[in-house]
């Protein structure tokens, strides 16, 4: 025959437990709406303080940001400035012409294709002027 007293007292145990949580929980609940308006005011003291700290620290990273960025600046204008100078040198010992001086050929090109343009117009505009066989010993 099974014993009963043993279930018995299990269940005693769970509702005493029950009953201390249900009492845990209504004690939080009054302290909560005493003491609120103070708990309130502490949450956002310490919550502008945790914010102030971050605000901080943010700004020392971006400030070491700032300064790495600005050192790789300078060390990439160290690396490439002399490149620059140093191949032009090496293309004008080569005779190769340099930009300018393709652009100033590209442009004299141009204006004596269009010096040239014009007097083919001005000679058949010439041309057509004179009449054929008036002036010329027969």
């Amino acid at each position: 025959m099974p014993k009963i007293g043993k279930p018995q007292t299990t269940t005693l145990k769970i509702r005493e437990s029950a009953q201390q949580i249900w009492l845990a929980g209504l004690g939080a609940f009054a302290l909560a709406n005493q003491q609120g308006g103070k708990l309130f005011t502490s949450l956002v003291k310490k919550g502008h303080e945790v914010e102030k700290g971050n605000k901080a620290r943010l700004q020392k990273v971006l400030g070491r940001v700032e300064k790495i960025r600005d050192d790789a600046g300078r060390a990439i204008e160290k690396v490439t400035s002399p490149f620059p100078g140093g191949m032009t040198t090496a293309l004008q010992g080569l005779g190769i012409p340099s930009r300018k001086e393709i652009l100033t050929l590209t442009k004299r090109v141009e204006e004596l294709t269009k010096s040239v343009q014009r007097t083919r117009v001005t000679g058949r505009k010439h041309a057509a002027s004179k009449p054929v066989g008036v002036g010329t010993p027969a």
